[in-house]
């Protein structure tokens, strides 16, 4: 979510915007109603790993010379922050942001001197002509992964638009989530709130080929917000979408639940969760007892709500940091967290999976992950009909301009093994 000043240099700030962080203090603003948890605990397996290497797997979708956007002005190579859905019709779509850097803020950028150039010694491109920064785009493939379509604009705001994100409803209606980014140091929010980012809603009535012509905003706690997605879509068929956020009385970030009941024309506020520290690219799902469990970046805090979200015990966290946290329930019942990792020497993309709601983690260690991708953390899946996870992912974070240009999106599939013991990697294009 948001960065401070020195942090701003670490390759796994990257799924938000670089910006400054505004919250140094906080108090726990969890709901007494729940108990709190016992801290889950991890359950260490030896040979767990892939017997197959992610590069034996891992197919490339779109990248220097393949499939490109079409040229505009400020599309500078980069494309990341990437999310797929599989369609009832069996239809895959992919969607991703495009842009110069690592964020793709407009341009005459509205950064104070300092903080641009803080960001150009990290590699920022100068003399960059974005009048509308990034793009929020999507392709998709008919024959499983085989062919891709050319990528297409779904949201071209005056804004960076990023971290698009889907779901389906049972109607066929696709609702996209994605968060707006201006460009701005966060001490000017509250005198100039143009500046200020924000989470918002489109939806499509024609599986993705035209979208609202309008976000939808969110009613947020927040001073600013943002969502990694993706959304779930609940037993009693509402919508599920968390955010995170900076509070208006200041300390650290804080994680928000909405949702929504009528095909994400509107939404409705239920609940924030804080801490002692920040909760950044917060994602729950729900799990096949009805309860929602909750993740957050960097500490892997967790939270449950047995109330549909209306009250969160309090966040516990279980020695394993991690970075843009997602969560996939499965149709087996076991739970899949697919997360960047810390841990020295054991970066990338990794997943660790409970078998009991969230309470135990099987991993190969205490403190990281199965390894899913060599790359930069961040990624996305969907459960495809033959219990294989379908996983997207982004190479580089696009520090530099030369990351920028040669930014590529893959794909590879994950099996949970039937025993729990591990995990296997299969390539993304089935026979």
């Amino acid at each position: 979510m948001f960065l401070s000043q020195s942090s701003i240099v670490s390759p796994v700030n990257a799924g938000r915007p670089i910006l400054l962080c505004l919250a140094v203090l906080g108090i726990c603003g969890y709901s007494q109603a729940q108990e709190i948890p016992e801290p889950p605990v991890v359950k260490v397996v030896s040979q767990g790993e892939s017997a197959k290497r992610p590069e034996e797997c891992r197919t490339v979708i779109l990248g220097p010379g393949l499939n490109q956007p079409e040229q505009y002005p400020g599309y500078g190579g980069f494309v990341g922050w990437v999310s797929p859905i599989r369609l009832k019709d069996g239809e895959w779509l992919v969607g991703f942001s495009a842009g110069y850097w690592h964020a793709s803020p407009p341009t005459p950028l509205r950064f104070s001197p300092a903080t641009i150039a803080e960001y150009y010694s990290i590699g920022l491109p100068k003399d960059i002509n974005s009048p509308t920064g990034g793009r929020a785009m999507l392709i998709r493939s008919g024959d499983q992964g085989k062919t891709w379509s050319a990528p297409a604009t779904i949201l071209e705001t005056p804004d960076d638009d990023r971290h698009p994100a889907f779901i389906e409803l049972p109607d066929g209606t696709l609702v996209c989530s994605v968060f707006t980014y201006p460009g701005g140091d966060p001490a000017d929010y509250l005198k100039h709130p143009e500046l200020i980012h924000r989470t918002g809603i489109m939806r499509s009535f024609d599986k993705g080929l035209t979208w609202d012509k309008e976000l939808i905003r969110l009613p947020s706690p927040f001073l600013s917000d943002e969502t990694n997605g993706p959304m779930i879509l609940l037993k009693d068929g509402s919508i599920l979408l968390t955010v995170s956020g900076t509070p208006k009385e200041g300390g650290p970030a804080q994680a928000a639940v909405f949702t929504s009941k009528d095909r994400g024309a509107t939404w409705t506020f239920l609940s924030k969760i804080s801490t002692d520290h920040n909760l950044d690219e917060a994602n729950a799902t729900q799990l096949p007892d009805g309860r929602l469990v909750m993740m957050a970046r960097p500490e892997g805090d967790i939270s449950w709500s047995s109330d549909q979200g209306r009250t969160w015990t309090k966040p516990v966290t279980f020695g394993m940091r991690l970075y843009a946290p997602s969560l996939y329930a499965l149709k087996d019942g076991t739970l899949v967290c697919l997360h960047g990792s810390y841990a020295p020497g054991r970066g990338g993309l990794r997943l660790i999976f409970s078998t009991d709601g969230g309470q135990t983690w099987i991993a190969p260690a205490r403190d990281y992950g199965f390894l899913v991708d060599n790359c930069y953390g961040y990624g996305k899946a969907v459960e495809l009909p033959d219990g294989t996870l379908l996983v997207a992912d982004q190479d580089t974070g696009g520090h530099t301009s030369a990351d920028a240009k040669n930014m590529s999106l893959r794909l590879l599939r994950v099996r949970i093994r039937p025993d729990h013991s591990g995990i296997e990697l299969l390539p993304a294009v089935m026979p």
